[in-house]
């Protein structure tokens, strides 16, 4: 390439791959990381609404899924008054050690389920885990899929576009809110709405201030983490008890014929007689009484600490503190305070990991990490008091763990969806029964204790010797057991509603010991009267340190122990078919291309799609000229997130003439292939592969007829690097690590317009100052002579692409303009360093008009670059610059990174330019 339009036009297309790639992108939380292994044998059972695909070892819990689905989809579609005209394709995955699903319209119905159940947090209080995530995910399913008059007109001719889902096209706080509205059951106490963890944090929004409904709108990264679903969840509840219980279903179809997207804030005017602005001041004020009233005489221990994230406290007998510090900007650390001295970070681990600390001292750390390149599994390691550690287990799935006095440690694992107690040297000490979750465990000598959920009953088991006891068992959720120096067995629940320190003593007498104002998230083992703690908090995370009263706050009578009814298990035993992806790729959208300028007529259409298993992506649009007889249009395939391939073939008129016909005209052709193989680690990154790409312009003169070749470039090429960077919730940008990409290309004997090799190595290392992040990027290309050159110049974004581009020729040095003769040479170098500093999270989003701004950041930067001949010396220009780095939003769920710039070149060529671009430029 030696134009940077041209260049741009390359960039563009392989944008267009990273979009066809956003169903598993948004699946994970790495881009890299697949959860669908396609070496796996992967099956489909189909029932009357759905079909469901499940790798054959899953054939039982499949089997469930399909029951439960089959049993929860009438009550979904009677509640919202709609039926989705196909099958419904449900996913079933144990490829992750958390408890998770998704849901999307587009572009057939479609839900992943994964089947690991949960042992923290806000879905802990369940009473069966597929029922809830199942029962989430196709109110979903129904919801987004409802459409009428306009929108459903519209999509009969036109299929499956986003535009004519009028419910997808909403804030994510009313599409969540009515999903956890739908999943729970607060007379139950199942699902989310009117459960302990979402009620203390309310209260603690309560204590700090509600959020305005622009913050709420704006999704940004600012607390509660988690507002979608605990705002919108009470916010139906309140539209629901203030307005009848129809008035949910009347607020969705009210929504569901809008043609004009975006119509949120008059909305509810047909069922409220108020715009969203004066429902949500009389929601707040709903709020306000219920939550509103404040713990009066709190007694949680004396803060040691505030932060983004303090999980995991533990204490050793000596009095050594223990836990993991997040601060969201960077890695999170395993933090150790021996006392009397500060707190000393050991070293980085994941922000999920958990430690714990047996009543010895002995520490375990169960960390997340990527196994085989599609599972995202937790493993254990011994951490030493110099915060070295032993690793135990390679994809063990040992999702708690403590040590043993012994040396040994037990843990809790968790695979196709059941749960079992454990030793490492596989001895099982607990099974758990069908439909039981087991959400904490502790040691001490020989004896083991772990909580327990099953069919609606809580309950704090111990065992020992072979022996299974049950000391309690109630409706009180329970979590987090720990034995300590005294006789009790402490664990956390919520009597009352409210999470507490609770204790039950060998008798059977249940102890309080906290007054928590909105709840108690996690607790250590008691040392010697002391006990660390963590507590549910409007901004962050406190650790307290509780001194252990004389006598606790309250006592009850433990009731007798009753055996748990088995769980209610639906199961489909009809047969099931090897997975084909054929189906489920037929294109079931399409929207015209239209064309009419400088003589020119084209028509065509486009089209995109995917298979259920989300492993073939592609997007395919097509027109035909009809004065010059040309086929254009993109094809863009990807399957895997490995195995690219980009088809292009574009028509530009160059000239016309007195009558507005065409008299010349350009044919652009391009083809990239690249494929990857790869292996994935949390910190580590390695690929390496192959592929070729295929750059041509030809210049077509109508009369006389004549045609010219301007550009004909081939290459082929092996690519390779490793990449060790982490972006952290509040960072900006990578904050840490290093990516290194490797490229070897060659024209020889390709009879192109160059035939040369070219070997480029493209550095970029990010270091955590503070908030802020210094960001270097080191560019350094070699070329043969007869090899396409090298040039310099622009101010264009890298492409935020999922697969390594071929033929890059063209590279960015701010303040200067591309085809600058001092900056093309068949050797290139361009250094760049830029200093990323967050200024403020605005965090709000209009409704009218539906846009907004999250964060503002400022990027000072200074470039260094030359191009040179091979031989000869390198002549450095350098420019420098200021940006101001902003999130756009709008229509609540898109947004697109914007920087605004001024850079100023100081050596020959330079000039002072302002510009505007989306991404950054590294």
């Amino acid at each position: 390439m030696t134009r940077a339009g041209e260049v741009q036009i390359v960039l563009k297309r392989w944008l267009l791959i990273a979009l066809v790639g956003w169903v598993p992108a948004a699946a994970a939380q790495w881009a890299e990381l697949s959860f669908v292994d396609p070496g796996l044998r992967w099956r489909t059972l189909e029932t009357a609404a759905f079909q469901v695909h499940f790798a054959e070892r899953h054939r039982e819990q499949a089997r469930s899924v399909a029951g439960t689905a089959e049993r929860i989809l009438p009550r979904i579609t009677s509640l919202l008054r709609w039926q989705p005209t196909s099958r419904i394709h449900v996913v079933v995955l144990d490829s992750a050690d958390f408890a998770n699903g998704l849901a999307s319209p587009i572009p057939f119905n479609y839900t992943m389920v994964f089947l690991s159940t949960p042992d923290e947090g806000e879905l802990l209080q369940n009473r069966e885990w597929l029922e809830l995530v199942l029962t989430h995910e196709l109110f979903h399913i129904v919801h987004l899929d409802k459409a009428h008059a306009g929108p459903l007109g519209l999509r009969r001719v036109f299929g499956r576009i986003p535009f004519f889902f009028p419910n997808a096209l909403q804030p994510r706080w009313i599409i969540e809110g009515l999903a956890v509205h739908a999943e729970s059951d607060p007379a139950r106490r199942y699902g989310r709405l009117g459960n302990s963890t979402f009620e203390g944090m309310m209260r603690a929004e309560a204590a700090r201030g509600f959020r305005r409904l622009a913050e709420i709108n704006a999704d940004g990264r600012g607390f509660p983490l988690n507002r979608d679903y605990l705002y919108g969840a009470y916010f139906f509840a309140f539209l629901e008890e203030r307005y009848g219980q129809s008035a949910i279903t009347n607020y969705i179809d009210a929504y569901s014929d809008n043609i004009i997207p975006y119509r949120v804030h008059s909305n509810p005017l047909t069922v409220t007689h108020k715009n969203m602005d004066a429902l949500w001041a009389e929601y707040q004020g709903w709020l306000v009484a219920r939550f509103g009233n404040k713990a009066s005489s709190a007694q949680q221990g004396e803060v040691l600490a505030r932060d983004w994230l303090l999980s995991s406290p533990g204490l050793s007998p000596d009095g050594t503190r223990w836990y993991i510090r997040f601060d969201g900007y960077t890695r999170a650390q395993v933090v150790r305070q021996v006392p009397g001295s500060k707190p000393e970070d050991l070293r980085g681990v994941e922000q999920d990991a958990r430690l714990s600390l047996s009543p010895n001292g002995n520490a375990v750390l169960a960390q997340p990490e990527i196994c085989r390149n599609y599972n995202y599994y937790y493993d254990l390691s011994l951490v030493a008091p110099d915060g070295r550690l032993k690793r135990l287990s390679d994809c063990g799935r040992y999702r708690l763990a403590v040590a043993l006095d012994d040396g040994r440690v037990v843990a809790i694992r968790i695979e196709d969806g059941q749960s079992q107690v454990v030793t490492l040297d596989g001895q099982v000490l607990y099974r758990a029964a069908a439909g039981e979750a087991l959400t904490g465990i502790a040691a001490k000598g020989g004896s083991v204790a772990v909580t327990s959920l099953r069919n609606d009953r809580w309950s704090l088991i111990r065992l020992s010797g072979g022996q299974a006891q049950t000391l309690v068992s109630d409706s009180a959720a329970k979590h987090s057991p720990r034995f300590g120096d005294r006789d009790e067995l402490f664990f956390v629940a919520d009597y009352g509603k409210v999470f507490n320190v609770w204790s039950v003593s060998d008798g059977g007498q249940l102890s309080r010991w906290t007054e928590a104002a909105h709840g108690v998230r996690e607790i250590s083992a008691p040392q010697r009267g002391e006990m660390l703690l963590t507590t549910i908090e409007a901004d962050g995370d406190v650790l307290r340190l509780l001194k252990l009263p004389e006598a606790p706050i309250e006592q009850l009578a433990a009731r007798a122990p009753e055996q748990p009814e088995p769980a209610a298990v639906t199961s489909l035993t009809a047969p099931d078919r090897s997975y084909a992806p054929w189906s489920s790729l037929l294109p079931r959208n399409w929207l015209p291309l239209i064309e009419l300028a400088d003589g020119k007529f084209a028509l065509g259409a486009a089209t995109f799609g995917q298979d259920a298993l989300g492993l073939h992506q592609y997007a395919l649009a097509a027109t035909y000229e009809f004065t010059q007889n040309e086929l254009t249009g993109d094809l863009a395939y990807l399957y895997d997130g490995r195995h690219g391939l980009l088809v292009d073939r574009s028509m530009v008129v160059k000239e016309t003439d007195g009558t507005d016909e065409i008299a010349a005209y350009e044919i652009s052709e391009g083809v990239q292939w690249v494929s990857t193989w790869r292996h994935l680690a949390l910190n580590r990154r390695i690929y390496w592969g192959l592929g070729g790409a295929l750059e041509r312009e030809q210049l077509h003169v109508v009369s006389p007829k004549f045609t010219a070749t301007a550009q004909n470039e081939r290459v082929l090429g092996l690519v390779a690097g490793i990449d060790t960077r982490r972006q952290f919730w509040m960072s900006e940008g990578p904050s840490t690590g290093l990516q290194l990409r490797l490229f070897a290309e060659t024209s020889h004997g390709l009879h192109a317009a160059y035939s040369g090799d070219v070997y480029r190595a493209d550095t970029r290392v990010h270091f955590p100052l503070a908030r802020t992040v210094l960001s270097l990027h080191w560019n350094e290309a070699w070329g043969e002579p007869d090899a396409e050159p090298f040039q310099l110049g622009g101010t264009f974004s890298d492409p935020p692409t999922l697969l390594p581009i071929l033929n890059q020729r063209e590279f960015a040095l701010r303040g200067y303009t591309s085809g600058e003769p001092t900056l093309i040479g068949n050797r290139a170098r361009v250094v760049t360093a830029e200093w990323r500093v967050p200024l403020k999270d605005v965090d709000l989003h209009l409704m009218v008009p539906p846009v907004g701004l999250n964060r503002l950041a400022l990027n000072l930067f200074f470039d260094v670059g030359a191009a040179w001949a091979r031989g000869g010396e390198p002549d450095y220009h350098r420019g420098y610059g200021i940006e101001l780095m902003t999130e756009v939003r709008f229509g609540y769920l898109g947004g697109a990174n914007l920087r605004a710039g001024i850079a100023d070149g100081r050596d020959e060529g330079g000039k002072t330019t302002a510009y505007l671009r989306l991404g950054r430029a590294f």
